[in-house]
């Protein structure tokens, strides 16, 4: 089937999803939603690695919290005016989640248009920075030891896109900055990576509510969508609504994310965000593991054959360059 053929819904039918009443209680006394299971980044580095291993068995949504309490939380690089001071001038392209369009703009107008949308409320516009580039200090941040567990960490020891040369290195280090009510359409991280998002600063109360499935039910997802809702997951065009969500018939856990919340998404796990309140900024990375590399070759690039879409992630060349590594 030709991706031309790919059915678009009229922005007029988009659904229309607001999170301003929203608490994570009331949401979980809907529908089958399960509280998606919280450590602190505190704990001894033996216990947090015990969690984080049996995180990756389990495969299922966890959040390690409490990391802007600890030592090392770099406060002053994590600050609305060390970004705007630091690339206030960069553009960067955003796009208004009510028609689907995409616009380049200043990072500086950017936040002073959420901050006023914010305070004044309704407008025709509403503007997400999505896929954003991460400001190098970020970037090393994230990197770096002085923090984040060596296997969360992009190129980790466990991360096989390590394996890739400079030149044909995977980017998947990403910012994203939303005000209340702007979200990303249900989706799997590519290829059965694992996805790390980090709440790194916020505004006005601002959080961002996560809707989440566990590694095994990706197949009982994809045919919910084709069956209940009429869609094709793996174009990620649809925003589920909370009824939506409440009527599948699998386990659907829901968590707000605040500052300092390192939200871990196992490979396969389809997921939703939509921002709530004030501004919130978040940055997100992907890893390949050896088991998301071999999920990817028997379940996810059949899909993506099926549905006409591009691979991106090169599943079968990082497994060549792994084996090259190892040999």
């Amino acid at each position: 089937m030709s991706r031309t053929l790919r059915p678009t819904p009229p922005v007029d039918v988009l659904p229309k999803i607001s999170s301003k009443d929203w608490t994570l209680q009331s949401l979980l006394n809907r529908g089958n939603f399960k509280h998606v299971r919280r450590v602190s980044a505190l704990l001894p580095h033996k216990t947090l690695l015990s969690e984080l291993e049996r995180y990756e068995i389990e495969g299922v949504p966890l959040i390690i919290e409490d990391w802007h309490k600890h030592q090392n939380w770099p406060k002053e690089l994590f600050n609305m005016d060390w970004l705007l001071k630091h690339c206030g001038d960069h553009e960067w392209r955003v796009r208004n989640v009510r028609n689907v369009s995409d616009k380049v703009i200043t990072l500086e107008k950017f936040i002073q248009w959420s901050r006023k949308r914010v305070l004044r409320g309704q407008s025709e516009e509403l503007l997400y920075g999505k896929d954003a580039p991460c400001p190098p200090q970020w970037r090393d941040w994230v990197a770096s030891d002085e923090i984040l567990p060596s296997v969360l960490r992009p190129n980790g020891p466990t991360d096989l896109f390590q394996n890739l040369t400079e030149s044909e290195g995977v980017e998947s280090l990403m910012c994203y900055l939303g005000i209340g009510d702007t979200f990303t359409p249900c989706h799997k991280d590519l290829c059965a990576s694992s996805g790390q998002n980090i709440m790194c600063y916020t505004e006005e109360g601002g959080s961002s509510f996560w809707f989440m499935t566990a590694s095994s039910d990706a197949p009982a997802a994809g045919e919910f969508f084709q069956k209940q809702i009429g869609r094709e997951l793996d174009w990620e065009e649809h925003t589920v609504t909370v009824d939506e969500f409440a009527a599948a018939p699998f386990s659907v856990y829901v968590a707000e994310q605040k500052l300092g919340d390192l939200v871990l998404v196992p490979p396969r796990s389809c997921h939703q965000v939509v921002n709530h309140g004030g501004l919130t900024v978040k940055t997100s990375w992907s890893r390949m593991t050896l088991r998301g590399l071999q999920t990817a070759f028997h379940h996810e690039l059949p899909i993506y054959r099926r549905v006409c879409r591009p691979e991106q992630y090169r599943v079968k060349y990082i497994l060549y360059r792994t084996l090259l590594q190892r040999a």
